[in-house]
């Protein structure tokens, strides 16, 4: 698939320094809304997360693989992966999350004056259907992961539907 010629994959590029380069119908764009049109209105908060990674020397650390701490630690969840990929190994790997007010954005802060700003950032994007604003950070919405890939399907049943309308030149 990513070697399609209309698929192109570049790593550590800002969007800005591309927008102009690739031509496109449509775009699809899952980054901060505000950042998109450059803080027009301001920043819209985030919380963000620092990861702390650990290899152990043992088999297991916790019994499953992702464990919530929502009271008294100063993280708020350990993963071990092992749990997760079904790898068996006398070691084990595990990542500590903390909670951080600064740092790439995770998690729209849910207040009503971010909620306004982002209905300000929302009624620009309402203006450009050749842009399709999806995922947490474009939508400024919370999403568990069965969410997201929901709305992954949507959008791509959405683009389906317009390229039958009218197909894309190959």
């Amino acid at each position: 698939m990513l070697a399609h010629p209309r698929i192109h994959v570049m790593l550590n590029t800002d969007y800005r320094a591309m927008v102009g380069t690739i031509p496109f119908r449509k775009m699809i764009y899952t980054g901060p809304i505000d950042a998109f049109f450059e803080f027009r209105f301001g920043k819209l908060p985030y919380r963000s997360l620092e990861f702390r990674h650990e290899t152990l020397d043992q088999e297991v650390f916790q019994s499953v693989g992702t464990v919530n701490y929502p009271n008294e630690q100063p993280y708020t969840r350990i993963t071990e992966f092992k749990y997760l990929t079904g790898q068996r190994h006398n070691k084990t790997s595990i990542v500590y999350e903390f909670p951080r007010a600064e740092g790439d954005p995770y998690y729209p802060v849910p207040r009503k004056e971010n909620t306004e700003l982002y209905h300000r950032y929302q009624s620009l994007a309402a203006a450009m259907p050749e842009v399709l604003f999806a995922g947490r950070l474009a939508t400024y919405k919370y999403y568990n992961m069965d969410q997201v890939v929901a709305q992954a399907l949507a959008t791509y049943r959405k683009l389906a539907k317009e390229e039958q309308a009218a197909p894309i030149p190959v």
